[in-house]
């Protein structure tokens, strides 16, 4: 079945849809979770058939509850988007957590975020804490500076701003501007870092090139402040 899924995952890039379809639905049908899966992406998004939330949900719920993690994190979005609703916060949770368990990193970012703010569950900075350390440490920014705040507010954590600080540096050594920003900002101020204001001016600069509006700000404050 690998073989054949393969092959049909390569007409659906080129756009082959006629050609791949029938087989895609062929190994949905024998219970292959890849294929129930890629199924239910092809029904989300009209890619080779009318688009079908109903059915797509119903494709990717079949992947899911054999445990494959992709459909399990796809089926906690679905449930997320709908809002609102406690059920479907709850829900998305519980489809989130599954996917998380099995090493789906944007998954245990969720989940983090999920227990830190009560979403769908009981708030607990503990368990959001160990779920944004597994997402964390496999590189997902947003997990990563998720553990700076932590690591500053104290939640589920001893308030420690050297360890904030690493970790605002892990995602701005990835390029996202806020985490940047944040970086200069700590150089800057010398907080959980030994100040260095050449340290604070090239963060910041980074950050602006990419048009960030903060680090625009910072560095035009911090070139008065040298005058």
């Amino acid at each position: 079945m690998k073989e054949l899924f393969e092959q049909c995952i390569q007409l659906l890039e080129n756009g082959n849809y006629a050609e791949a379809m029938p087989t895609l639905r062929d190994l949905a049908d024998k219970g292959y979770a890849e294929a129930q899966y890629r199924l239910g992406l092809c029904y989300r998004n009209g890619e080779g058939v009318e688009q079908n939330m109903e059915q797509a949900m119903i494709s990717i719920f079949d992947a899911a509850v054999q445990g494959y993690n992709k459909a399990q994190f796809e089926m906690g979005e679905m449930h997320g988007e709908k809002g609102g609703l406690l059920m479907c916060k709850q829900e998305a949770f519980l489809w989130y957590r599954a996917a998380a368990r099995g090493g789906h990193t944007e998954a245990q970012y969720e989940v983090g975020n999920c227990y830190y703010n009560g979403i769908g569950v009981a708030r607990n900075y503990d368990m959001a804490v160990e779920f944004y350390r597994l997402a964390a440490e496999k590189g997902s920014i947003p997990a990563q500076i998720a553990m700076g705040h932590s690591y500053d507010d104290g939640n589920g954590v001893i308030a420690n701003a050297k360890e904030a600080f690493t970790w605002y540096l892990k995602a701005a050594k990835q390029g996202d501007d806020s985490a940047m920003f944040v970086v200069g900002s700590r150089y800057e101020q010398g907080k959980g870092t030994e100040r260095d204001v050449e340290e604070a001016r090239e963060w910041y600069s980074r950050a602006a090139r990419d048009g960030y509006e903060d680090a625009i700000n910072a560095l035009h404050d911090l070139d008065g402040l040298l005058v």
